[in-house]
This record gives structure tokens, sequence and C-alpha cells, in this order.
């Protein structure tokens, strides 16, 4: 096995293949372009250079590495794609000092060879397209949000205020159009509308809280238990071991901030209309829990109840 660090970004991306594990010092570098082209280019550079199967991992940052993500799966080769978090502290422990493209590139590939991390799968196009529609449908609403504060906090000026209210009714049409829109998409795809039906028969979780968590959680083989779906929406508990706060636990909030946010309010329902999620609440309250911190562990024990749904393909049913 080779192993492909891959460090990308908006215009480009650099990449360092370790060709030989007993020497991961020594590696072969080169820049593309990060485009179709750039890709294809890097498919030859492989071809001429990788003589074992080639495991290639990359950051999960901003969104430039998902088209090469989703080509190089295309063709075959085993992709990872890897919390920069977890890089990074590889980094520092190994001494790392300088940051540049090329040397974090490097880096990725040493990490690669050292963690073999999970590959990646990419998710079908209609996840892919889904997860665009509902991200934009938040950008809108947050908009909205904004200008109606702005509203709301007494503008005195006529002209404003006229403008303000005619960008809030395009918004509104807009947001309409696109909640359509994604409605439509989703009965468009047998695929898709079989996995909302699935999530809405959860008491607590309707039509755009279905099409949030599939849209960011994407394909749900990328995840072997419930548990890595709650680190992965940031859900997970961090215990604290020292300091003032020692001994307290708190939500980790290093994930899917997005997927975090659609389940807020989902679970406040689901506390008192599902009865598996009712009665852990209520069981953290009793034992001191406030009623934040069992709101977060509900959040948690809903995203365990939606990746149980997706994998095993079955309607929720309430305990007898």
């Amino acid at each position: 096995m080779q192993y492909l660090g891959v460090d990308i970004s908006k215009e480009k991306f650099d990449v360092a293949l370790i060709q030989d594990a007993q020497n991961p010092e020594k590696v072969k570098q080169k820049v593309f372009a990060n485009s179709p082209a750039g890709f294809t280019r890097l498919m030859s550079w492989l071809e001429s250079r990788a003589t074992e199967p080639v495991h290639v991992a990359m950051e999960a940052t901003g969104a430039y590495w998902e088209a090469l993500a989703v080509f190089l799966c295309e063709k075959g080769l085993t992709v990872s794609v890897v919390n920069p978090g977890l890089i990074k502290k590889e980094a520092e422990s190994w001494g790392v000092r300088n940051k540049t493209d090329s040397v974090d590139a490097r880096v990725i590939a040493r990490f690669c060879l050292a963690k073999r991390p999970r590959a990646w799968v990419a998710p079908r196009a209609d996840l892919r397209e889904l997860r665009d529609l509902v991200r934009h449908l938040d950008c809108l609403e947050q908009e909205k949000r904004q200008n109606e504060n702005r509203l709301g906090a007494g503008v005195t000026s006529d002209a404003v205020k006229h403008s303000l209210e005619e960008v809030l009714a395009f918004l509104d049409a807009e947001i309409k159009r696109l909640e359509d829109h994604i409605a439509d998409h989703i009965d468009r795809h047998p695929g898709l509308k079989t996995e909302s039906k699935l999530l809405e028969s959860i008491p607590g979780i309707g039509k755009k809280t279905a099409a949030v968590v599939l849209g960011e959680l994407g394909d749900i083989s990328n995840f072997s238990r419930a548990k890595q779906v709650a680190a992965y929406a940031g859900l997970s508990p961090r215990r604290i071991a020292s300091g003032k706060l020692k001994g307290q636990t708190r939500m980790c909030k290093a994930g899917n901030s997005r997927l975090r946010r659609a389940l807020y309010f989902p679970a406040i329902v689901a506390a008192s209309s599902n009865p598996v999620i009712r009665g852990f609440y209520e069981r953290l309250r009793r034992d001191g829990k406030c009623k934040m911190s069992a709101i977060g562990a509900c959040m948690r024990k809903l995203i365990q109840i939606v990746y149980g749904v997706l994998k095993t393909g079955t309607a929720f049913e309430v305990p007898a």
C-alpha cells in the first residue's frame, strides 16, 4: 500500500506520495489545479508512480475537498476524509514546526500511513444535492431573521423600512420556493423518499428536520456505530477531570453544527411526545441534571435512534 496526502484549497491542491512505508520521509510531491482537468492529471501522475494500491487522505475543511474525493472514489481509490484537528495534534506530537501547503500534504500522508483512517464513502448524488438545498435554505432563513431584527429594532427612515419590507417579501417567496423544491427533490428520488419516511416515523422529527438530517449525514455507511454519529454531530459528552469545572460533563460541540442545531427543537418536542426520549429526559431531571443538559442528552439519544432507523431500514416503533 502507498499513501497519498492531499492539502487542498480553492484554486489548487498539493499532494505528497509515500511510496515506501519503511521510509516515510521520502516522498514524491506535486501541485495540481483544483479542477476536473487537475483531477485527471493527478490520476496520470499516480499511474506513472504508484506501484501498489493507493490510500488517499485529505482534511475535511470547507467544501473544496469534496469534488476531488468523489472523483477518486469513483476511480476506485481508497479515500479517507479526516478531522483536521486530529491531524494537527498528530503533527504537533511529531514536532512539525513549519506550516506550508507542501508540508501539510506530507503530514497528511504520514498521518494516513500511521493511523490508516477509515475509508470514506461518497454520498449519493441525490444526497449531495439535498445537502446543498437545505444549507441554502438555512442561509436564507438566517438572512430573514437578521432583516426582521433590523425592522423590529425601530427603523426611523421610511425608505429603509420600505426596503427591508421588500427584502423580507422576496425572502419569504424564495424560502417557500426552495421548500417546495426540497419536497419535490425528495419525492422524485425513491431512496430519499423512503429514508425521509423512516425518519418521520420517529416522534419529534418532521419533514424539514428529516431533510436536514439526511443531507448533513450523507451516506450512513460512513458510520459503523451510533456513537460515531453522535460524535460527528458534536453531541458526544466531554468529561472535565481538572480545573474549576472538574467533575462536570459538557457537550463536546466539535462536529457538524448544522446537524446539531437541527436536532435542538425536535429533541424538545421528543422529550414530551416520544415515549423513549420522554422517559430518558424525566430520569435525567430526577437525577439532578439541569434542563439544558437533559435536552442535550436527548439530542444525542435522538441522533442514535436516527442512526438505528436508517441503518436497519426499519421504521421506529414504541417499545412495548
